[in-house]
Formats: structure tokens, C-alpha cells, sequence
């Protein structure tokens, strides 16, 4: 009881973080301040650390437009959003192409956990990463998570929908404000957004445009 109470403590002191372990995992399941739905094989998913997260069957696809470069002076207008049959279809992720797809489940974070999104060693042995970049899961976000795939590789790799593509790990951390940017809540996989501050330097004026 004293050592549970020493990590209670530690956990939620400012600036502490503790990994979340299967049994206090299993105890934030239960009581319902960690939401991940639909989970379809918990034996299987559920890890000593952490747990394996599904693909969903939507695919976000970068396309060519009449734009000579992409920027984050503005929203994205080059992606196609496309649903693929699950068990019998598959996206093909060509050699130096890039792409983004969801997890099949749904989570929800307290404001005491945060999440940390790794891809799967067996897929990136095969030259697929699953987060290019943003890896961190804000404590409080909710809604489904999304994979920033590239395939690095020199063939083509064949995505299944509700294949295990990644796993996320928990740290509790002293309480904080939850979550609210702009892809809370995400149900389907949101284009990327302007960046505000190289937006407001195309709007005044002050950034060099490629010609």
C-alpha cells in the first residue's frame, strides 16, 4: 500500500511522469476515464505496456494540383479522402509516397495521461512508418488517431484494414488542461490546416513567394 501511495504521489506532482503499467491500464479501462472502442481482441491488443491499435479503412491520399508547391500559409486542398472495403480490399503504399490513415478506435484521454504513438517494429522492418512526426497525444484529446504513413522502402506495402499498425503508451502526469486544438473530436481524418503564423506573413505581405 505504501509503494502504490509513493507512485500516487509521484504521478501527480508537477513536471512527474510514471509509464502506465497493464494493471493500473486495465483499472482506467474499467472505470471509464480512458476510452478506447471498439478494441476487438483485448487479449491480443493489450500489452505489458501500452496497447496495439488498429487501422480503420479510410485513407487520406496526397494528389498533384496546379499549384507549384504545397504550403502551410493555407489549408490543404491536395488530399483525397477514400474508404476501402475492409476484408476484402487493401491500400497499396507505393515506394516514396506518403498517406494518412486512422486508428479503427476511438480514444478518449483524461487530463492525466498522455499518449505516445510508436509504429509497429515488424511494419517498419518492411520500410512503413507510422508517424512521420507527430507522435504525442495530448492529455484530454479525443477522437480517432491519425497516422502519418510513409513508406520508405522500394516496393510497394499492402495496408489491410484492422491490421495492428502501431501501439500507444500511457504517462500519468500531474493534471493539465485538456486538449482543445483543431483536430479535437476527429471522426475522419481532417486535411492539414494552415499554420497561423506563416499565414498572417502571406497575408501582409512579407513572405517571398517561389516563382
Amino acid at each position: 500500500m505504501a509503494r502504490r501511495n509513493r507512485q500516487k504521489t509521484a504521478a501527480s506532482s508537477t513536471g512527474d511522469a510514471q509509464l502506465v503499467g497493464k494493471e493500473r491500464f486495465l483499472d482506467l479501462l474499467r472505470t471509464r476515464q480512458l476510452i478506447i472502442e471498439p478494441m476487438l481482441d483485448p487479449q491480443s491488443q493489450i500489452r505489458h505496456v501500452g496497447v496495439d491499435l488498429r487501422l480503420d479503412c479510410f485513407f487520406r491520399e496526397f494528389v498533384r494540383t496546379e499549384h507549384p508547391y504545397v504550403t502551410p500559409a493555407k489549408d490543404s486542398d491536395d488530399t483525397v479522402l477514400r474508404e476501402i472495403e475492409p476484408f476484402r480490399d487493401s491500400f497499396f503504399l507505393q515506394p516514396g509516397e506518403f498517406a494518412l490513415a486512422q486508428s479503427l478506435e476511438y480514444i478518449a484521454l483524461p487530463n492525466i495521461l498522455l499518449g505516445i504513438l510508436n509504429g509497429r517494429s515488424s511494419l517498419g522492418r518492411r520500410g512503413l512508418v507510422v508517424h512521420a512526426t507527430a507522435n504525442v497525444v495530448d492529455p484530454g484529446w479525443k477522437g480517432h488517431l491519425v497516422f502519418e504513413l510513409a513508406n520508405l522502402g522500394t516496393m510497394p506495402i499492402q495496408l489491410v484494414p484492422l491490421m495492428r499498425v502501431a501501439r500507444i503508451i500511457f504517462l500519468q502526469v500531474g493534471a493539465v488542461e485538456s486538449y482543445a486544438g483543431q483536430y479535437e473530436g476527429q471522426i475522419r481524418i481532417t486535411p492539414p490546416k494552415a499554420d497561423e503564423f506563416v499565414s498572417e506573413l502571406r497575408k501582409r505581405g512579407l513572405l517571398r513567394q517561389e516563382q
